[in-house]
C-alpha cells in the first residue's frame, strides 16, 4: 500500500538548473540585452558544475533565443531577446512535426484574422496602409497568374497582421499561414470566379481599414476567411468546383 503512494522522483539535470537560473536573470533584466554572460570558465567556478554541463546550459539558452554565441578572443555568450520570428518558427515547427490537420489550421485562421483586421483598422499607420493598398493593387492584377496570386494573397493578409500592432497574434498568424499555403494546391480550390470573389472581399476589407471601421473590418474578414475554410475543406474541393470566396 505504501509503495502505491510513493511516486517516481524526477531530478532535473544540472545543466537545466543552471539554464533556468540564467534564464530568470535575463527575463528579470538583471543581465540586459547586449551584455555578455560570464565566460564558460567563470560559470564553471561559480556554479561548481562541469564544463560539459555549463556548455549544455548555454546551448539551451541559445535554442531559446536568449543568447548568441560569438567566437574569438572578444567572443562569448551575448544576451539577446527572442523576436517574433522565433515564436513563429517554434509554432510552425510544432504544426509541421505534429501533423496538425489543415482543418485545424484554417479554424485557427478564422479565429485570429478577424481580430487582426479589427486591430489593423484601429492601429494602422499611414505607411502600413499604403503598403496594404499597394499589395492589393498588385493582387488585383495577379488573378490570372495562380502562383503569383497565391503569394501576393499571403503577403496581403500578413501586411494586415503587421498593422494590428499585436505581436502575439502576428506571430501566430505568421506561423499558421505558411503551412496552410504549402498544404493547399490552389488549382484545386480556386477558379477565376473565386479569385474575382477574393478581390471583391479584399476590397471591402480594405475599405473598412481605410475608414478605420474596426467592426466592419472584423465582420468582412470573418466572412472572407470562413468562406475559404468551407471551400477548402469540403469533399468536392479537389474537383475545382466553384464556391463563395477564395482567401
Amino acid at each position: 500500500m505504501l509503495n502505491a503512494l510513493i511516486l517516481p522522483v524526477v531530478v532535473p539535470k544540472a545543466s537545466e538548473v543552471l539554464a533556468g537560473r540564467l534564464r530568470e536573470l535575463i527575463i528579470q533584466g538583471r543581465i540586459a540585452p547586449g551584455e555578455f554572460l560570464p565566460s564558460e570558465r567563470e560559470l564553471v567556478v561559480e556554479s561548481g558544475l562541469s564544463r560539459t554541463s555549463v556548455r549544455d546550459a548555454l546551448r539551451v539558452l541559445e535554442t531559446d533565443g536568449l543568447i548568441t554565441t560569438k567566437v574569438g578572443r572578444t567572443g562569448g555568450s551575448m544576451v539577446t531577446l527572442p523576436g517574433r520570428a522565433s515564436v513563429a518558427r517554434s509554432v510552425e515547427l510544432f504544426v509541421r512535426t505534429h501533423g496538425i490537420r489543415l482543418e485545424s489550421l484554417l479554424e485557427c485562421r478564422v479565429a485570429v484574422e478577424p481580430t487582426l483586421a479589427r486591430l489593423a483598422a484601429k492601429n494602422r499607420t499611414q505607411a502600413q496602409l499604403n503598403e496594404i493598398i499597394a499589395i492589393h493593387e498588385t493582387f488585383v492584377r495577379s488573378v490570372d497568374d495562380v502562383p503569383n496570386y497565391k503569394n501576393i494573397n499571403l503577403d496581403w493578409h500578413l501586411a494586415i497582421a503587421r498593422a494590428s500592432a499585436n505581436e502575439p497574434l502576428m506571430a501566430l498568424m505568421e506561423a499558421v499561414s505558411m503551412p496552410i499555403r504549402d498544404a493547399m494546391d490552389y488549382r484545386h480550390v480556386t477558379t477565376p470566379e473565386l479569385r474575382q470573389g477574393a478581390v471583391r472581399a479584399h476590397t471591402v476589407i480594405l475599405k473598412a481599414i481605410i475608414e478605420q471601421d474596426g467592426d466592419a473590418a472584423f465582420k468582412r474578414m470573418e466572412r472572407h476567411v470562413s468562406a475559404y475554410r468551407d471551400i477548402a475543406t469540403r469533399p468536392d474541393a479537389a474537383d475545382g468546383s466553384t464556391g463563395q470566396s477564395d482567401a
